[in-house]
Formats: structure tokens, sequence, C-alpha cells
């Protein structure tokens, strides 16, 4: 085997030929960026980046922190214990509405029928078959006035039931089922995996996929954080988009392996997160994403005035 000269591999390095073997990031101290999330698919990049080493590999020393809900995340942003969160769009474009600082830094997952991970659901032996059956009843959602609520206001009018007809409470997700199968709620919006988990243990049925009447395909969930961090940060910004892109690709192409990530951190049978439908997550920015969602948002009354993608979405 022939060496290669000590002045000709300096040159390389120097040249950045060997360097390019590194991953992106790696030649700096990670920086730590600390992170709100959920333990349900919507939300999975956050573990799965994580798991697979891929933030690191960009830079970024993600620390997480698992909260109830989007509601929560925003406020911890908000109050400096968080650096970054994820939430549903409506939380987040409702804050934007008030003055709140905060921007979407990249989408997280995408709604489209082909990827529904959520379902508008009833009890498992319910006799309700439309719309029209829970007329006057309660429903349940994550958070008041998010997502989920505008959802379901906006496929009960579709369905020619006003929403201001029925009673919205603030569940977490595993208290739905059993809420369904007790009685206290007649309908209740649940998110994968607890969505596979009422079903498998005969406490819900699923009813109705509502957010189809809003767009074929739109972000339900973002990726937030405030004006503040990100101008302090912007290389470190652009170091968690690329690892969160990079971790969108991954889980996209590995949904076998990232099940097993969501069961242990969700504490799910395997076999059951296995079955159930995945969220499938954005790989690039676009204002198509978030468009629709802030035009309900602002028609049901769940934003105070509009907001545009432009004041929404970071530079």
């Amino acid at each position: 085997m022939h060496s290669i000269p000590r002045s000709i591999a300096l040159g390389l390095v120097a040249g950045g030929i060997v360097a390019m073997t590194r991953p992106a990031g790696a030649q700096a101290a990670p920086a730590t960026v600390r992170i709100g999330t959920m333990s349900i698919d919507p939300f999975g990049e956050t573990y799965f980046g994580v798991d697979q080493g891929i933030y690191r590999n960009n830079g970024i020393d993600a620390q997480l922190s698992t909260l109830p809900n989007g509601s929560t995340i925003v406020q911890s942003v908000l109050g400096g214990d968080l650096d970054v969160g994820l939430a549903n769009i409506v939380t987040v474009a409702a804050a934007v509405a008030k003055g709140i600082p905060l921007l979407m830094i990249a989408p997280a997952a995408l709604y489209s029928a082909k990827h529904s991970y959520s379902r508008l659901c009833v009890a498992k032996n319910s006799p309700f078959k439309t719309a029209k059956d829970l007329d006057g009843g309660t429903i349940a959602v994550s958070s008041l006035n998010d997502f989920n609520q505008l959802g379901v206001a906006a496929w009960l009018e579709h369905n020619g039931v006003p929403p201001a007809r029925v009673h919205f409470i603030e569940l977490k997700f595993p208290e739905m089922g059993p809420a369904l199968q007790r009685g206290t709620v007649q309908a209740a919006t649940i998110a994968e995996p607890a969505l596979s988990s009422a079903i498998h243990l005969n406490e819900a049925r699923a009813f109705a996929d509502v957010y189809e009447v809003i767009a074929p395909e739109f972000a339900n969930i973002v990726w937030f954080t405030s004006k503040s961090w990100l101008q302090k940060n912007p290389d470190t910004a652009k170091r968690l988009v690329s690892g969160i892109y990079a971790t969108a690709r991954w889980s996209n192409d590995h949904q076998p392996q990232s099940a097993d990530i969501l069961a242990k951190v969700s504490k799910m049978d395997p076999t059951v997160v296995a079955a159930m439908t995945r969220a499938y997550f954005a790989t690039s920015s676009n204002p198509k994403y978030v468009q629709a969602p802030l035009d309900f948002a602002l028609r049901y009354g769940l934003i105070s005035r509009p907001v545009t993608t432009a004041e929404f979405i970071a530079p």
C-alpha cells in the first residue's frame, strides 16, 4: 500500500475533502435546544431524531420535555423554559393574532386522506350514525380553541349542524376513550397512538375524518419558537431545521423502525402501534401547508384577526 505524502494529506484536509465524510454540524460542539413535545405520533419527529442521532449529526443537542398539550408547550416557550416547541397550527396562530411574537420554523405532521392519523370517535356501542346525532352533545378535544376543535366545527357545519350547538371540553388523548365509554362525552377527536389504543380496548370506534373538509393536504402540527430566540440563535435554528427535515425523510421511509420508538415513548403495545395509520412529515416548508388552516381558524373565530403566512412563517 502506498502512503500519501504528508503535505498532500494536509492539503486534502484544508480543502475539505476529508471533512466531507463528517455530518453537517459535527465540527462544532452541539448547541443545546430545549424542545417541548407530546408522546403522540404527529409529534414523533422529536423522539425519532433523538433516537437516531439525526439532530446531533446536525449540531443540535435536543433536550426533550414531554408535556400534556400544545397550549402548555406554547406557554413554556413564552416563559423561557423551552426554546422550541411543537403545537397544532391554530394554537400558534391564535398567539400570533394576539401580537405574541411566535414564528413557525418548520411544518411537522401533514394531514391528507392517505395519512389521516386522527379521527372523530364515538363510543364503541354508540348508536350515532351522522353528524346530526351529535347536535346538542359534548365533544372532547385535546385543547380548547385548537386545531382539533376547528376540524370538528368545520365538519359539523359542512353536515348541517351549527358548531355553537355542541359543547366542547378539554381532555388528554388517553382520557378520551374511557370518557366515551362512560358516556361523559358523546364524541372525541383522538390522535394516534391513543386512537388505536381506544379502538383496541373497545372503548371507541372511528366516526369521521373531520379534516377532509379543510383541504386535501395541510400542516396541522408545526414547529415554532419565539422571535427573540430566533434572533439570538439564527445558526442554531438553521441547524435544527436541517435536522427536522432530515428526521422527516428518515421517518417517512422507516415507519417500522419509528413504530418501535413510538411504542416505547408512548408505553403502548408495539403490535398496536405497528398496525395504526402513521403520521407523514413535511420535508420542506410551503405556504400552502398553512394557508387553509389559517383561513378556517378565522372563519370559526378561533383566531381574533387574519394571520398571513408572511407573519406566521419564519423568514
